[in-house]
């Protein structure tokens, strides 16, 4: 009894020396990641990556989850969280996604007034507190980024009616939440040939008001495409394998199928 005291004793004047910060964040591998790139970003020592993951090499592999170790006096960090460096290719949408840290908070904790990044730029990464989120999906629209699924929708029904706008939002919910596509955001958005418009670039265009307020009610749970995981226009469709779909709705120049 008195030997289980001395631990519990241990493990509270531990947990109080560190600050109390118990957990620690997680990134997910991207491609071109290294073990050394993502010290560099996370201001921690790869000697510390290797050891808290138990890595026996440097290898890699696109999608592995990394725990970044927190409070041990190795890592880089700012008032409230970890100091981000950004790099080629970022976007404050797939930082959100790694980090799990919604893009309506880092805009706030980081005073940004819009989404454009530069290299080099360092970013706090909320720690703790109720500023921390879990990434968007998870078979749940709560947590769904609005302003990601508006480019979207501005990508890829611009001229559309109103309507099919929140259509279109509505197909890319749905496929979250069916066991057939990934279960967040990125994954459906990012799904190698999913959208045209992510292929392209055009998805980064900054949305409509209009699109913004159809991300909205989407996400609110209106679907007028009646349920659909899919959607195209038949003018431009160029795949027979669409046809076979069920076709649930018509909307302007879109139909919506299952």
């Amino acid at each position: 009894m008195k030997r289980l005291l001395v631990i519990v004793i241990s493990i509270g004047l531990l947990f109080l020396l560190t600050g109390g910060v118990a957990a620690d964040w997680t990134y997910t591998v991207q491609r071109g990641d290294t073990l050394y790139t993502i010290a560099q970003r996370f201001g921690v020592s790869v000697g510390s990556l290797r050891q808290r993951n138990g890595l026996w090499t440097d290898s890699l592999r696109i999608g592995q989850r990394i725990t970044i170790p927190t409070g041990t006096g190795t890592a880089s960090t700012a008032a409230s969280g970890w100091t981000y460096t950004v790099r080629r290719g970022d976007t404050l949408f797939t930082i959100s996604q790694r980090v799990g840290v919604p893009v309506d908070t880092l805009r706030s904790v980081n005073g940004l007034a819009s989404n454009t990044l530069r290299i080099g730029q360092r970013l706090t990464i909320p720690t703790g507190g109720t500023t921390a989120a879990t990434p968007a999906g998870g078979g749940s629209r709560a947590g769904v980024d609005t302003y990601m699924l508006a480019r979207l929708i501005h990508a890829e029904a611009e001229a559309e009616p109103y309507i099919g706008k929140v259509a279109v939002g509505a197909v890319v919910l749905n496929r979250i939440e069916s066991p057939l596509f990934p279960n967040t955001l990125a994954g459906v958005l990012y799904q190698p040939h999913a959208f045209e418009t992510v292929t392209n670039g055009r998805i980064y265009n900054n949305p409509s008001n209009e699109a913004i307020r159809a991300a909205r009610d989407a996400v609110n749970g209106w679907d007028p495409s009646g349920g659909a995981l899919y959607f195209f226009n038949p003018a431009k469709v160029i795949s027979s394998w669409v046809w076979t779909r069920t076709i649930v709705n018509r909307i302007g120049k879109h139909v919506f199928a299952i």
